[in-house]
């Protein structure tokens, strides 16, 4: 699961005459990814099989029936499926059927769509010639007139009046043009037309026709009766594809595999007598391949392994199980791993509901969204939309057991001194009852003080463990690859140097406090009052504990303690490990890389994140409980639609924000606070050539 699943390399190697079997054997086994061949002076890339041509050209003609009909064969979903033989026998005489019944339809009905856009324009020209009141037999026709109609954007009229007074002109409005018509002597239309064009003249073409409103009402007549016609060719056809549309994507998927197979010359080498194919098989299913092939090629044809460790580039066949595998669609986004790498997905898949949960932790918000992604996923079929609507609805889960351990549904029932649940919360004291056998507190309040500090600390845990396991799977990676050495300079001395980090980190919080901080009264009974115990402060003195900051508050640096004693060695052999691997590379001056550690500082105070996008959604809600709770009942505004108006659209909001805060804040801290530490990617998906069917047996 963490580990993509190991591959050989292997040969498929036979006479010409064998090739086209053994393209149907290989296509249906689904097992063979097909590395690109490179020619050689006596090995070269084969042709495709006779039959390539004739498939090519029914699968295109089929494929251009089915885009007309948005029939989509990834988002379609069959009522049912066929036998191949079913295919075969029909094949012809469908596609025959689907050219004359469909393809026929489809043409007459573009022919008729060119003859409507020509009605239309002629439309265009007409409409506005109309306006000027002169019959089109007065617009043409003259020996020593010359006329100009069209379309001027200002009034060309005193213009040509400075050419001459010997003229006439009719111009009308229409829209934001005018209509115009100018009558002038042979003599003066050169002067005329220059002075036309200074005024944006576009002269219309006028129509051979007796009269304007008799050729409009003939054309409406025309465009109604084949729009009409154009009705009846497209009812037709979705009355055929309500009918045929299983078959037609079954023949599609049929023709489709053939020219798949046909075409498997292209991705061979071939010779006067022999082909060559090679590929990548899982190491697992080699015996069964094998078998397979050379049995059914009566030993003709022969399966090899290739020990050819210089030219051995496996792609990546990733093997998850069906939960994990949802989360795919996260971490191949980010890169597809190598083949000699950790598979992220399984920890994506722990953690990111985790990080998402923590941070949104209301018991109303996810089950909203848990409610919005079931019923997505009926609408939404495609693979895609499947694996990222299951991910919002472990969110949502997530969310939902949070929120209970947070105590908050649609925002925390309890929050500031002296106010009751039922002062801040609609339903604050339904709340609390549910949470009598703690007291009516929530297990884990993270609104209070204590409960603030508490989760910042885990939080900055989280983010130790994070980077140090980030680094750890990165030494795994380059030991693999380059050697224990490399791994140990490369990624090993960054773990030692975040683990010494972590332990100063440790120090200072217990300088702080941080482990003697027992939980207030009535701060969840079901935690043991020596959870954060090593020490013995009062809870006074535990209020005011400041957060586990560096710099920020004062005492963190007070007294040496164990954790600091157990930094020291680890920084020093982190030194001295970081110094062997960057002055080889830079020289001396390679030593000043080292503050890339404080990178690593700011990348674990990176996950405080985790409560701050959670501490920012909770306090929105608590503000519109509060505010519409104030303006719902005396002795507050006493007005209940606007009150119910403030709290729908605030929750809304903040549901928004709660679903696109976490995710992207979770997606963050997965791919640069802890993906970069190990993850290289740049690996090629396991593709087998063959495939899985939809619409056939």
């Amino acid at each position: 699961m963490l580990k993509p699943e190991r591959m050989v390399k292997v040969s498929v190697v036979g006479p010409k005459d064998y090739f086209e079997k053994v393209s149907e054997i290989l296509y249906d086994l689904n097992i063979l990814h097909i590395e690109d061949p490179i020619e050689t002076e006596y090995f070269k890339l084969g042709e495709p099989f006779e039959k390539a041509s004739v498939v090519s050209r029914s699968l295109v003609q089929l494929r251009s029936i089915l885009s007309y009909l948005k029939l989509d064969p990834e988002k379609y979903f069959p009522k049912r499926k066929f036998r191949v033989e079913e295919i075969v026998a029909e094949l012809d005489a469908k596609l025959e059927e689907y050219r004359n019944e469909i393809g026929a339809k489809i043409d007459k009905i573009k022919e008729l769509q060119e003859r409507l856009k020509a009605l239309e324009e002629e439309l265009r020209v007409l409409e506005p010639l109309k306006t000027l009141g002169i019959p089109p037999k007065l617009l043409k026709g003259y020996k020593t007139i010359k006329p100009f109609v069209g379309f001027v954007k200002v009034d060309p009229r005193p213009k040509i009046r400075e050419i001459t007074e010997d003229f006439l002109a009719i111009l009308k409005d229409y829209g934001k043009e005018y209509v115009i018509a100018v009558f002038v002597k042979v003599e003066n239309a050169e002067d005329t037309f220059r002075v036309l064009q200074e005024c944006g003249f576009r002269e219309v073409t006028i129509p051979d026709i007796e009269d304007f409103d008799a050729r409009i009402s003939e054309i409406n007549a025309e465009m109604s009766s084949i729009q009409e016609e154009i009705r009846r060719l497209e009812s037709e056809i979705e009355e055929t594809k309500a009918k045929e549309a299983d078959l037609m994507l079954a023949i599609e998927e049929y023709l489709s595999m053939e020219l798949e197979k046909s075409e498997l010359p292209l991705r061979s080498l071939v010779s006067k007598y022999v082909f060559v194919t090679v590929g990548y098989i899982p190491a697992k299913d080699l015996e069964k391949f094998k078998s397979r092939v050379e049995s059914e090629t009566d030993g003709k044809v022969t399966v090899e392994v290739l020990e050819d460790k210089e030219n051995f580039n496996p792609p990546t066949k990733l093997t998850n199980p069906a939960y994990v595998r949802d989360f795919e669609v996260l971490s191949t986004t980010f890169a597809i791993p190598k083949y000699h790498e950790i598979d992220p997905t399984v920890i994506m898949s722990i953690f990111f509901p985790l990080f998402f949960g923590m941070m949104l932790g209301d018991i109303g918000y996810g089950a909203i969204i848990t409610a919005a992604a079931l019923y997505l996923k009926r609408i939404f079929k495609t693979e895609g939309w499947q694996k990222l609507l299951n991910i919002a609805v472990y969110s949502g889960i997530a969310s939902i057991i949070f929120g209970f351990i947070y105590g908050e549904c649609f925002g925390p029932f309890i929050a500031g001194e002296g106010l009751s649940p039922s002062e801040v919360h609609w339903f604050g004291n339904l709340m609390a009852s549910i949470y009598a056998f703690n007291h009516g507190h929530p297990i884990f309040d993270r609104v209070e003080a204590f409960g603030v500090k508490a989760l910042l600390f885990i939080t900055l845990v989280i983010g130790m463990f994070k980077l140090l396991w980030g680094f750890a799977l990165g030494f795994r990676n380059v030991a693999v690859e380059h050697g224990f050495k490399e791994a140990l300079l490369e990624k090993g001395c960054w773990f030692i140097g975040v683990l010494g980090l972590s332990f100063i980190i440790f120090g200072f919080s217990y300088n702080l406090g941080i482990f003697t901080t027992p939980p207030p009264e009535g701060f969840g009974k079901l935690l043991p009052d020596n959870l954060f115990v090593f020490g013995s402060y009062t809870v006074e003195q535990a209020k005011n504990v400041p957060l586990p900051i560096p710099g920020l508050v004062k005492g963190w640096q007070a007294g040496v303690n164990v954790f600091y004693f157990a930094a020291l060695p680890l920084l020093i052999i982190w030194f001295v490990l970081f110094a062997k691997a960057e002055i080889p590379k830079m020289g001396a001056m390679g030593i000043i890389m080292g503050v890339e550690l404080l990178t690593w500082f700011g990348q674990i105070l990176s996950f405080a994140r985790l409560l701050a996008i959670g501490l920012s959604s909770v306090y929105f809600a608590y503000v519109f409980n509060y505010l519409s709770l104030k303006m719902a009942f005396p002795p507050g505004m006493a007005i209940l639609p606007v009150a119910i108006i403030v709290l729908l659209l605030g929750h809304l909001i903040n549901l928004i924000l709660g679903i696109l805060d976490p995710g992207l804040q979770s997606l963050r801290l997965h791919y640069v606070e802890f993906f970069t530490k190990f993850f290289e990617g740049g690996g090629v998906l396991y593709k087998p050539f063959g495939r899985i069917k939809k619409f056939l047996e």
